[in-house]
């Protein structure tokens, strides 16, 4: 399903009102369903890698994932992208260009940012379902952006914390498993960034299965239920309407802490 085809389904709210002005965090739905998403983003400080043995671990439990990339990252990582876009068990999503803060840009930027990546990712015959913002970042003017090339921002509601030099295989095992529930969006990195990510990833998979949870498309989970527009109470204010304080979604996955071992 294209993007433009997928926007009007998940941000379509009950009655026909406005277009919610937070990203996705979770879907309420009463499948028991999880996306398994990865960033894999490249900056101009440095384009980083390729987790291959994540990837391995994805095929071999045939398990559905969505990678937000970075156009820097596509166009750095030829070979990797080949196979991802082989596997049709995966999906895309757009992580802007070489990750800047969006919320520090100009709007003409920011728009160049998505726009690029969705250029290279074209190259390979493929488009995003979704954008999510670097670090997490995110302010109105960023949402109204986004929308306006036709994608629904998400970030996440289960952070595995894998970047951390303090992450722990254990500990990333027991952060994930503790906080999936149906219709969560749980975040990883498959850029060579996660220094457990390959070593806690089977156990990850094998405990959710064992929850009764099973994993599909983040585009399929944003389909088979509600996505929530706000804090219950908030007040939905036009999206044109102008802000200037930039929010931090949950808390940066590069800095959160796991349990000690």
């Amino acid at each position: 399903m294209s993007p433009a085809a997928l926007f009007p389904l998940v941000f379509a709210l009950r009655g026909g009102a406005a277009a919610p002005v937070r990203p996705v965090t979770h879907v309420d739905t009463r499948e028991p369903a999880v996306a398994i998403t990865f960033d894999a983003c490249a900056t101009r400080k440095g384009a980083y890698g390729f987790d291959r043995e994540v990837f391995e671990t994805l095929k071999r439990e045939k398990v559905p994932a969505t990678i937000f990339v970075s156009g820097l990252w596509v166009d750095t990582h030829a070979d990797a992208m080949a196979e991802l876009t082989s596997d049709p068990l995966i999906e895309f999503g757009d992580h802007s260009y070489d990750h800047p803060h969006m919320t520090k840009v100009t709007a003409a930027q920011a728009g160049e940012e998505i726009e690029r990546t969705e250029a290279a990712l074209a190259r390979y015959g493929r488009h995003s379902v979704a954008f999510r913002p670097p670090f997490g970042e995110w302010n109105r003017r960023v949402i109204q952006i986004v929308r306006g090339k036709n994608l629904p921002t998400v970030t996440w509601d289960v952070v595995s914390g894998d970047p951390s030099r303090r992450t722990t295989t254990d500990g990333m095992i027991r952060a994930v498993l503790a906080g999936a529930r149906p219709g969560s969006i749980i975040i990883f990195h498959i850029n060579g960034r996660g220094w457990k990510t390959h070593e806690a990833l089977p156990a990850i998979l094998s405990g959710l299965r064992e929850r009764g949870l099973r994993f599909v498309p983040l585009s399929q989970l944003m389909r088979t239920g509600r996505v929530p527009v706000g804090p219950p109470g908030e007040a939905q204010q036009p999206a044109s309407a102008p802000t200037t304080a930039a929010v931090r979604l949950d808390r940066d996955p590069q800095r959160v802490p796991l349990p000690p071992r």
